[in-house]
């Protein structure tokens, strides 16, 4: 009832202004790109067709089919010759219905000889996390008188430990061996808890290799006589490579043969490996080239380089591809293409026989790239994320190229009248918002430009309808002088950000290479983020963007202004039912609301649905309190040493991860991408919430343990403790012997 009122008084509010007030923008010049196109595009196949969080895509030539496997347990065939109009998916298999219990079915490859035998092999999986047996590879066969998989038939030809992270794949290899992917098997941080990384006496963290037409002992397979650990003492003699961190996706060069695998990294890197016999990639020694556990004992082979690395910068979550083959799309000939779940980035590489020519950054998609896979005629598919997924190919960019025309100094976008006083050109609307985004102590200015009229216009799902050429800007400064104006510009169906960084006698400011650079500003460093930084936060998941929504929008009679004039559409202030906010320094508004709208602004970018794969928990403003994993949940990602931890842990701060993440700038600060320093009234606010849900956990302030001195930085943080007394325990706990409790400190 409340609110429904609040929207009806939003409505009645909003009488005094009408579209016929509003003046156009029509000074803008912020159109295309500042960076040439990419040479190509994602471009639908069959648009009539949806899936639901598929997750492989495996092809039969001699039945010309492909077969999507959705993680809940169905699997659809549909042609392999992409020219047919309007096919329909066809039933397979549905696992959930066939198999209890089931927890999510991966990947599935047909036999070499399945037109003789039948037989079908599936990843699946029974259980989530922690079981011995929960990942399963089996063996089936499908009906003799219709394509479809018969449950009954099922052989369970190998098990092993089931968990995060799971590898999902396998394929026949041109040798007519089953090769199959297994990950390390855990949450995505602390990195590889179980140390099974260099460990070959079980199958995790590897590239298996078996022989599904023979059986030895006791066994519903063969170990092949060439599988390079058959004597070293108690080896699992299935290895074939190991290393592994999470690998996702492998596939064999059709001319050569190599085998190819992707591999997500943990912090720093992505990995594509061409892997050999024996090939050790020195997951957790290393990621890459970066040290990781380097005490811990390797595996009984040399570690290997990677053969590709992509930095954080570039990749975040890698998803290995397959050989274009075709004719239709010439310069992508024998090209390997690959991709990221997180930016959307596509990549190429050019091979010379097994060794790499170059890689070329050739789609900027910004789907949640999960998977590719083959069809008729050397053509290679791919498939986002959403929950009413689409089967993509590759087309050549029909955009223009404008780069030239882009403008390179903030004084040329049209955004401003008067740029030194920030007085907006006519058209454009600054605008507030509840909560921001702590950054490193700045204060932010922000206006919204649509050219002409245009309106947003929401739907009842999460995304909107943006008008072509909208630009959301912000300017940042400390101290009183202007640092960086961030543009966020929405061109060909894509939202891109910019940086401009403001000169030193303030009159004007100069675009940001896409690379970003970090710089020290009065002192202290200011990072100007890359493209693909921006792209990283800007996501689909928060619909790219992240302030301007109605929760945060809603104050000051700021939303049925925008209503009226025409800048939003009714759906898009109805959505305020769904994500009430509150302003983060109103002490009269509830606690609980400021918090969560404090949580939203500095975490919900990648901590919501749809935020990324290694994500568990949400912190948007849609996203109800009991639904937000967090109220003591067991820590996935480490707890750094504070017992009887939880994410967030009812009425004690100090033993709640959140908290420590959101008030160290030292080892697991988050946010990942942007400030690396604590905000002040943000940590006393956040440490306020939780204490308020229960009674006080009473730790007395010190330096012995993790949760003693996060009590202690609070005291200094509120003032309560002196200030000499706090600039003496501040230099000790610096020189700590517990990282975690000299990170605290590390910056004050």
């Amino acid at each position: 009832m409340i609110r429904l009122l609040l929207f009806l008084s939003l409505l009645l509010a909003s009488h005094s202004l009408t579209a016929e007030d509003r003046v156009p923008w029509t000074s803008s010049r912020v159109a295309g790109s500042p960076d040439a196109p990419k040479p190509y595009a994602a471009e639908v196949v069959w648009p009539h067709l949806r899936f639901s969080k598929a997750c492989d895509i495996a092809r039969l030539p001699s039945r010309e089919v492909i077969l999507l496997t959705e993680q809940k347990g169905k699997i659809w065939v549909l042609p392999d010759d992409l020219s047919i109009e309007k096919p329909e998916k066809v039933l397979f298999a549905d696992f959930a219905e066939s198999h209890d219990p089931f927890d999510s079915s991966f990947s599935l490859c047909f036999h070499p000889d399945f037109e003789t035998n039948r037989e079908v092999f599936v990843f699946y999986r029974t259980a989530a996390r922690g079981e011995d047996d929960g990942t399963k590879i089996s063996r089936f066969r499908t009906f003799p008188d219709r394509f479809e998989l018969d449950p009954s038939t099922e052989e369970i030809i190998l098990t092993f430990r089931s968990g995060g992270h799971n590898g999902g794949h396998l394929g026949f290899g041109p040798d007519g061996m089953l090769y199959i992917l297994a990950g390390d098997s855990e949450v995505p941080s602390p990195p590889d808890p179980l140390n099974t990384g260099q460990d070959i006496t079980d199958l995790l963290s590897s590239v298996l290799r078996i022989d599904v037409d023979s059986r030895g002992k006791g066994k519903a397979y063969a170990i092949p006589a060439d599988n390079p650990f058959l004597k070293v003492a108690d080896a699992r003699p299935e290895v074939w490579a190991y290393g592994f961190r999470n690998p996702w996706k492998l596939c064999f060069h059709p001319k050569t043969g190599d085998l190819w695998v992707g591999d997500v990294g943990w912090e720093l890197w992505e990995m594509l490996y061409r892997v050999e016999r024996g090939s050790n990639f020195g997951w957790s020694i290393v990621e890459a080239v970066q040290p990781i556990k380097v005490n811990q004992n390797p595996g009984p082979s040399s570690i290997s380089p990677a053969t590709v690395m992509h930095p954080h910068t570039e990749f975040a979550s890698i998803t290995g591809g397959y050989v274009y083959e075709g004719d239709r799309l010439p310069g992508l000939k024998d090209v390997y293409l690959y991709g990221d779940f997180v930016t959307g980035q596509l990549w190429g590489l050019w091979l010379n026989g097994s060794e790499v020519e170059k890689k070329e950054f050739l789609a900027d998609t910004r789907m949640q790239i999960v998977t590719f896979g083959q069809a008729a005629n050397g053509e290679v598919l791919f498939l986002d994320w959403p929950e009413k997924q689409q089967l993509h190919r590759l087309v050549r960019n029909p955009v223009e190229d404008r780069s030239e025309d882009f403008p390179r100094k903030l004084s040329e976008t049209g955004i401003f009248a008067d740029l030194p006083e920030e007085t907006p050109s006519a058209g454009v609307y600054p605008f507030a918002i509840n909560g921001a985004m702590w950054q490193d102590g700045a204060t932010s200015k922000r206006w919204i430009g649509i050219p002409d009229k245009g309106t947003i216009v929401a739907k009842n799902n999460p995304f909107a309808e943006i008008p072509e050429d909208t630009v959301l800007t912000k300017t940042l400064s400390r101290g009183g002088r202007k640092i960086e104006t961030q543009i966020l510009h929405y061109s060909n169906k894509v939202w891109q950000g910019y940086g401009y960084r403001w000169n030193e006698d303030q009159s004007d400011a100069i675009l940001v290479d896409a690379a970003g650079e970090t710089t020290e500003v009065d002192g202290r460093n200011w990072t100007f983020h890359s493209r693909t930084d921006c792209a990283r936060c800007h996501n689909i998941g928060s619909d790219f963007r992240l302030s301007f929504h109605p929760g945060q929008l809603n104050r000051d009679g700021q939303l049925e202004r925008f209503q009226s004039l025409g800048l939003v559409n009714d759906v898009f202030v109805k959505k305020l039912e769904k994500q009430p906010a509150a302003r983060v320094d109103d002490e009269k508004a509830p606690l609980e609301l400021r918090a969560r709208t404090w949580l939203s602004a500095n975490c919900a970018h990648c901590h919501r649905n749809r935020g990324g794969g290694s994500v568990t928990i949400k912190m948007d403003l849609e996203t109800g309190q009991e639904k937000m994993d967090l109220l003591n949940a067991t820590p996935e990602k480490g707890n750094f040493g504070i017992t009887d931890a939880a994410l967030l842990k009812p009425g004690d701060p100090y033993r709640s991860i959140l908290y420590y993440r959101s008030v160290t700038p030292g080892i697991g600060h988050m946010p990942m991408i942007g400030a690396r320093t604590v905000d002040p009234p943000g940590a006393r606010l956040l440490h306020d919430w939780i204490a308020s849900m229960g009674e006080d956990p009473e730790v007395s302030p010190g330096l012995d343990s993790l949760p003693e001195a996060l009590r202690l930085a609070h005291l200094i943080r509120t003032g309560e403790i002196e200030e000499d007394q706090a600039a003496v325990w501040i230099e000790k706990g610096k020189v700590s012997e517990n990282p975690f409790v000299a990170g605290l400190f590390a910056d004050w």
